[in-house]
């Protein structure tokens, strides 16, 4: 250690001189400056400025590009009646059958390209009615079921498979004279989109279509009867007619040129029946016809009227649709269908929506 060193040390160790003061005087201040910085002795230090307020962040706007439109609102939930007609078109059936009937909509006028298709009769209009529940996934999506009631009448007549008939006037012995009286309970769910055509505050129009699966039940029964053997005409209350009237597919149209005949080869009993019990008794064994069809208790005495047997209790009904709807404040909906599924069809429906959702995005 260095003397110089010694001596600082020394210093710092020695006693401080005291000032006594005398009481009540006070001692002057000090203002000799300790350091080169300090301001001179008698002068005061200047106040350090005071910082500028920093202004707080203000959140960005959202761009309007991003803005979000508010979400309509939409009845969800409707439910309602339908109904409509059905009708299979003769070109159809005219692919397995030489001679048919059908239900039309249209009278008893045959056409004559009905005619050249084997169209013998054609009476009334089958017709369905039913119950819907429809639910609006969107505005422009439906899911909708539905159970319903749908006929299937023919009028009475001569079905002539098309593979049996040769083009002689012996094969027409392959006629039966057929009644058929269906109808049939249907379940249903249909899938239906349709584009929005007009759209305002208190009115909307979509057209579209979609498809549906569903059941049909079946009820009713198709009977049928042989023409017989070597077949020819009956007149109530005249008798046979001349000889050579039953010779083509269009004779089957008219009941007394082409009219059953009891025929023995076809009676399991082999009994043939009582003259007397017929509706216009003859020996022959005619029954009894007249323009609009052939007495059902004759038939059924021949023995060999039979129910058919092919008629399954259930069948599935695969639906294609067309459709367009209107809907009146969102409330009552107006829809016309129409489309494909046992045959064509044609009808509407009446709704009441209820059930106000947000739209789903």
């Amino acid at each position: 250690m260095t003397g110089a060193s010694l001596g600082l040390i020394a210093n710092l160790l020695a006693p401080q001189p005291v000032t006594v003061l005398e009481p009540g005087v006070v001692p002057e201040p000090d203002y000799t400056p300790t350091s080169s910085k300090a301001p001179a002795a008698g002068e005061l230090p200047e106040p350090a400025p005071e910082p500028e307020p920093v202004a707080e962040p203000q959140p960005e706007p959202e761009p309007l590009s991003e803005a979000k439109p508010p979400t309509p609102k939409f009845n969800r939930h409707g439910v309602g009646v339908r109904s409509g007609i059905v009708i299979v078109p003769t070109w159809i059936l005219s692919r397995w059958f030489e001679t048919q009937t059908n239900a039309l909509c249209r009278g008893e006028s045959v056409g004559n390209f009905a005619r050249d298709k084997g169209l013998l009769r054609t009476d009334g209009c089958n017709f369905y009615v039913g119950g819907e529940y429809v639910y609006r996934h969107s505005k422009i999506f439906d899911i909708v079921g539905a159970v319903g009631y749908q006929s299937a009448k023919l009028p009475e007549g001569y079905w002539l498979d098309k593979g049996r008939y040769i083009g002689t006037p012996e094969s027409l012995v392959a006629a039966d004279y057929t009644d058929v009286d269906l109808s049939m309970l249907y379940f249903e769910a249909d899938f239906i989109a349709r584009a929005p055509v007009v759209q305002t505050e208190n009115f909307e129009l979509g057209i579209g279509g979609g498809g549906g699966i569903g059941l049909g039940i079946l009820f009713g029964d198709i009977h049928r009867t042989g023409i017989g053997s070597l077949p020819d005409g009956y007149v109530p209350g005249q008798g046979a007619t001349p000889t050579d009237t039953c010779q083509t597919p269009e004779d089957l149209g008219d009941f007394n040129r082409c009219t059953p005949r009891y025929d023995v080869s076809m009676d399991p009993d082999r009994t043939p029946p009582d003259p007397g019990d017929l509706d216009d008794p003859n020996a022959e064994g005619y029954a009894s016809c007249d323009e609009n069809g052939c007495s059902e208790s004759d038939l059924n005495a021949f023995g060999y009227r039979n129910k058919s047997g092919g008629v399954p209790p259930v069948i599935p009904v695969v639906n294609l649709i067309l459709s367009a709807r209107m809907i009146i404040k969102d409330t009552v909906g107006i829809t016309i269908n129409g489309g494909f599924n046992t045959g064509f069809y044609f009808g509407g429906s009446l709704t009441y929506f209820f059930g106000k959702e947000f739209q789903s995005r």
